[in-house]
């Protein structure tokens, strides 16, 4: 999937609930979908790659796409229909298959886990995090980088969390 749909698609859940979601933290969530789609499906759920920045990593295409917004949260038309008509219609068109439908239950649980948090909390847990660090390797922290964040470091960090390492 496209990291832009999944970004549409938490911005919709997050409206639904009456919460608010900034472009940090809607980063950091799409972060965290990738990360743990890797430990669970071959081909993963998102497809983009995210850069370790200073304040995190990012998915850049999305990070353009609602940076107007500055630190003020989001918001999103939905084409005339409501946020909870928007998440029912992604689903049903991006769940066709079993292995779709259970990347979407992942997308909900990692939302469900990790949105009760502020943006910088997210941010600090991914600054601890073996992926960032080692994609931030030999810049200060207050320089500027696009590393890529590799899909192998999150795969074995994260797929290491789930084993209790």
């Amino acid at each position: 999937m496209k990291a832009s749909d999944v970004a549409k698609y938490l911005i919709a859940k997050s409206d639904n609930v009456g919460d608010l979601i900034t472009n940090k933290k809607l980063q950091k969530l799409l972060y965290y979908i990738k990360a743990w789609g890797l430990v669970y499906f071959k081909d993963g759920i998102i497809d983009d790659p995210f850069e370790a920045w200073v304040h995190g990593p990012v998915c850049r295409s999305v990070y353009f796409e609602y940076k107007e917004f500055g630190y003020k949260p989001l918001s999103l038309e939905y084409n005339g229909i409501s946020s909870s008509e928007y998440i029912k219609k992604f689903e049903e068109e991006n769940g066709k298959t079993e292995t779709d439908r259970d990347k979407i239950e992942l997308i909900n649980a990692v939302f469900s886990k990790y949105s009760v948090h502020s943006s910088l909390e997210l941010e600090l847990l991914s600054h601890s995090e073996t992926p960032w660090m080692d994609a931030r390797s030999g810049l200060s922290p207050v320089e500027t980088g696009n590393n890529i964040i590799s899909e192998e470091s999150m795969l074995s960090f994260y797929s290491s969390k789930l084993n209790g390492k």
